[in-house]
């Protein structure tokens, strides 16, 4: 993809376009079953009711006492993608836009009169709260997929009373490695939910540090790890969470299928699929070398039930569901980072043995799947069953 600049003279003002996802065809049921679910956009606002919870997990024997995690009714949460649009609007243009706009004024920064951009913007309803609210001079959502902004727009009349989007947000489609901004261009980059779809991390952080301005800060908010409860991101079929070690990425892939709204369904496999499985400290590592050094932090975790298949994972993976922080460019600590080849893999543990689904007898029988993390070390795959790209959610 050409560069292009995102300043005011040469961007449109509001570019839109309708993206849509068509019904996938058996050859792509077959590569997704053959690819690790390692960005989406932000999925759909309006949705249906989700399906039920899945099948609960086994106990490690009959005699053994268990402590079942109890069911949670996804409708309610406004993580999940069945979420009325009333409570997905209010959870993203009023709660997730005020916890950008109140970890920055924790250290006294003020987006006012600024230059911002947001990398994986998806849906764009974060940037119209933050624009809204904090008043930057101009403020770009980037994402690999099209904006639909007249939807945006009727959601705004809608839920926040607003006649038109302010003058002051735009939005671009960028690559899935390059960002088309000049250098030295914003004095602030957000980012919400992106970095645990985003393919290449490192290629993206660089790509920021590039256009972010020298005395420029960073924000990243990535909810939730791969490893942690509903990492999956497919809380509307496991409620009870940890679905990724209880089930074989085959059996996701057709309980997702089987049941629900399929264009819901869709969107959520499209989610899973580009899960990159990153930690904590692989977000770390891919910052340092991009040149970046964290300077804030905060975790999220709560309680949890820790099933079987995942109790021998490091606490540190389950037990943190996300995280927020602020970064600041550091060509010293880039220059003396280490080249961490040995990061996290993207998460090829779910991957089925089998390319295709198999129609033998106790096919549909659920296998746990085994963690990256205690994976034997294997050669590199080749280029045909690397992980897709994949953009901010």
């Amino acid at each position: 993809m050409s560069e292009l600049t995102t300043s005011t003279e040469s961007m449109p003002e509001h570019p839109a376009s309708e993206a849509t996802t068509p019904e996938p065809t058996a050859a792509e049921i077959a590569a997704e079953t053959a690819t690790a679910p390692p960005p989406s956009a932000h999925e759909r606002a309006a949705m249906t009711p989700g399906p039920a919870a899945a099948e609960t997990a086994t106990t490690t024997a009959a005699s053994t006492t268990s402590i079942e995690a109890p069911p949670t009714t996804a409708a309610n949460d406004h993580y999940s993608k069945s979420a009325n649009a009333e409570i997905w609007w209010n959870a993203h243009f009023e709660q997730a836009a005020g916890q950008v706009l109140d970890f920055f004024a924790g250290d006294g920064i003020s987006l006012e009169g600024k230059s911002v951009a947001d990398i994986g913007c998806g849906d764009g309803i974060i940037d119209l709260g933050v624009a809204v609210r904090a008043k930057p001079d101009r403020l770009v959502g980037f994402d690999i997929l099209s904006h639909d902004v007249e939807e945006l727009r009727e959601r705004a009349a809608t839920y926040a009373g607003l006649e038109k989007l302010p003058d002051n947000l735009y939005f671009c489609v960028s690559d899935t490695t390059r960002l088309p901004a000049e250098d030295d261009e914003f004095d602030y980059v957000i980012s919400w939910s992106a970095f645990e779809h985003i393919a290449d991390p490192v290629a993206i952080l660089r790509e920021i540090r590039r256009i972010l301005r020298p005395h420029g800060v960073l924000f990243i908010q990535l909810w939730p790890f791969y490893h942690s409860a509903h990492g999956t991101h497919l809380v509307d079929w496991y409620p009870e969470g940890f679905a990724q070690f209880r089930h074989s990425h085959e059996q996701i892939l057709r309980t997702v299928r089987s049941s629900g709204e399929q264009q819901m369904a869709s969107d959520m496999i499209e989610a899973y699929r580009t899960l990159n499985g990153i930690t904590a400290d692989g977000l770390q590592d891919a910052l340092r070398q991009a040149g970046f050094r964290i300077v804030k932090v905060a975790l999220d975790s709560e309680a949890v039930h820790i099933p079987v298949e995942a109790s021998h994972l490091p606490l540190s993976q389950v037990a943190i569901s996300g995280i927020k922080l602020l970064a600041i460019a550091d060509d010293h600590w880039a220059e003396s980072a280490p080249q961490f080849t040995n990061a996290p893999p993207p998460v090829v543990a779910i991957q089925p043995k089998d390319s295709a689904e198999s129609d033998e007898p106790g096919a549909d029988q659920d296998e746990p799947a085994a963690d990256p993390g205690h994976a034997e070390p294997t050669e590199q795959p080749d280029e045909e069953t690397e992980p897709e790209s994949g953009s901010p959610s």
